[in-house]
């Protein structure tokens, strides 16, 4: 898949990044080398192989939180700022 120096100057733009024509051009290579290598892996013939491991409890873990308030005090108190005992962030869009 052939990258172009647009291609990668439209990424940035989309993802709300500067990118500068060096940052372009250097960006477009990784992304050649990239896209090259995925490639190679799809060509790699996998009929027969077994899958040998999977995530499947990942998604079984009990969601149990946590409560430590010298730990939340220490992590708040890390921000500039503080609202409603909770660290205060900048929005970020």
């Amino acid at each position: 898949m052939e990258i172009t120096k647009k291609d990668v100057e439209l990424s940035g733009k989309l993802a709300k990044m500067q990118v500068s024509g060096q940052e372009a051009d250097i960006y477009k290579e990784q992304l050649e080398a990239l896209f090259k290598w995925v490639a190679e892996l799809q060509a790699v013939n996998t009929d027969g192989v077994e899958l040998t491991q999977t995530a499947l409890a990942a998604h079984l873990r009990q969601d149990n939180p946590v409560e430590d308030p010298a730990l939340s005090r220490t992590l708040i108190s890390a921000f500039n700022e503080e609202k409603d005992d909770c660290a205060k962030v900048k929005k970020v869009l």
